[in-house]
């Protein structure tokens, strides 16, 4: 899972990125929105610190303008040389213009310190119902790791519900949790569609072998379709009908 989670890390940086981007223009604002049409212009030659510079807690901004702030406050955390401590004020003043991505900064800040805070604001994330993979992703992890497959699956589920692309790891992880929650059906799809992404008769072999977890796979009905790999008949390549 560690290749999965940078990818994780590497798309929300990318979600930042491209939410920059998005607002570089000015066609989202009001052609009367002045404080609007001002921070995209700004935004555009990514003068974040003067947005923040001008916007004012004392001023109502149109839903437009505040993403713009928001947006800077997310973009100002990311600099380099940013202590923790700073990038952590600067991803809460970005939610207090409704910037809900950085709760991801404050996830990360605080993942290796604080497990549990951390996790805090990966499920405060989730309750915004982001189109976003990885806050699903990294809370379906933390809770198949400590034995919650049941949320694991759903958190891994609703991961692949609104991933923007197919992932072999993200199938796998899912087929791992929905067999081990006592979803077969789900599992075996997922198992399927991990083989049709690259997973291995001998991926499936190895857990089987090393995780007495799954050690009765090559009795269930749901699994049929694999039998002759998990009760060892066969070294077919995953390409090949099993």
């Amino acid at each position: 899972m560690k290749k999965l989670i940078v990818s994780v890390f590497v798309v929300f940086v990318l979600i930042i990125s491209g939410y920059s981007d998005s607002f570089a223009g000015t066609s989202a604002c009001a052609k009367s929105d002045a404080a609007c049409r001002e921070f995209a212009a700004l935004s555009a030659a990514g003068k974040y610190q003067a947005i923040i510079d001008k916007a004012s807690p004392k001023r109502s901004y149109s839903d437009e303008a505040r993403a713009l702030i928001g947006n800077a406050y997310l973009m100002a955390a990311g600099r380099e040389g940013n202590t923790p401590q700073q990038e952590e004020q600067l991803c809460l003043k970005a939610l207090e213009y409704g910037a809900t991505s950085a709760y991801m900064g404050l996830y990360f800040i605080h993942a290796r310190t604080d497990t549990v805070k951390a996790n805090g604001f990966l499920k405060r994330f989730v309750e915004t119902k982001p189109q976003d993979a990885a806050p699903y992703v990294l809370l379906g992890e933390s809770d198949f790791n400590q034995g919650n497959y049941k949320s694991a699956k759903e958190y891994l589920h609703e991961a692949k519900k609104v991933s923007r692309g197919k992932s072999a790891d993200l199938d796998w992880f899912l087929f791992k949790a929905s067999y081990l929650a006592g979803d077969l059906s789900l599992a075996s799809m997922m198992l399927d569609s991990a083989f049709s992404q690259g997973k291995t008769t001998g991926d499936l072999k190895a857990l089987v072998s090393t995780d007495n977890r799954f050690s009765g796979m090559g009795k269930q009905y749901e699994f049929r379709k694999f039998f002759k790999i998990l009760n060892g008949t066969t070294v077919a390549k995953a390409s090949q009908k099993a």
